[in-house]
């Protein structure tokens, strides 16, 4: 693997520590209990869950359409609305517990130890904004630097996912890309 974090087959391997022992669990998810309020009463979308995933490991959750996929990764990295779901259980990325962590260390977890990339990135994608400027963005985020400087940063990320041309496609906006862009400027992000 480069030092990167992207494997020779393209694809971006998150978790990857050397000052980490790999016998820490990078993800342990125990009793996860999932929970949306209705005027009809509570709806169940994940019950009792439980999984480990070690540093560098790979996870396929597997199901059909509405058992929970989406809703427990979802849980994960605490992108639930608190309002309107209610969350059991215990969830840990990298030793740091999800469930009621507060929005800030939320932050910090997301885009720097863990992320997800979402099916359809179209939809997760800003239409009015260069890919550029939301990769900027999510730099800005997690890093005090200048905007020049988040900007050149965007063009490196998109070179190291691959995408042709990364200075001028830096620029170009998420219609412009095909789905497998697309996908590669997520994991960019």
């Amino acid at each position: 693997m480069s030092e990167s974090g992207i494997n020779e087959i393209g694809a971006m391997e998150f978790g990857r520590s050397k000052e980490t022992p790999r016998e820490d669990p990078f993800l342990v998810v125990e009793h996860l209990t999932v929970q949306f309020p209705t005027h009809d009463g509570l709806v169940q979308a994940v019950s009792d869950l439980s999984y480990t995933v070690q540093r560098g490991q790979t996870l396929g959750i597997v199901g059909e359409s509405g058992s929970g996929k989406s809703v427990s990764s979802m849980a994960v990295l605490g992108l639930h609305n608190p309002a309107s779901t209610r969350l059991s259980g215990s969830i840990r990325v990298g030793g740091t517990e999800v469930i009621g962590a507060t929005p800030e260390t939320l932050r910090a977890l997301r885009g720097n130890d863990a992320a997800m990339i979402f099916q359809d990135p179209l939809t997760a994608l800003h239409p009015f904004y260069s890919i550029g400027k939301q990769i900027a963005e999510a730099v800005l985020m997690h890093n005090k630097v200048p905007k020049s400087e988040a900007r050149r940063r965007a063009i490196e990320l998109l070179d190291r996912v691959g995408i042709p041309q990364a200075t001028k496609r830096v620029d170009d906006y998420p219609h412009q890309f095909s789905g497998g862009m697309r996908q590669r400027a997520m994991i960019a992000m």
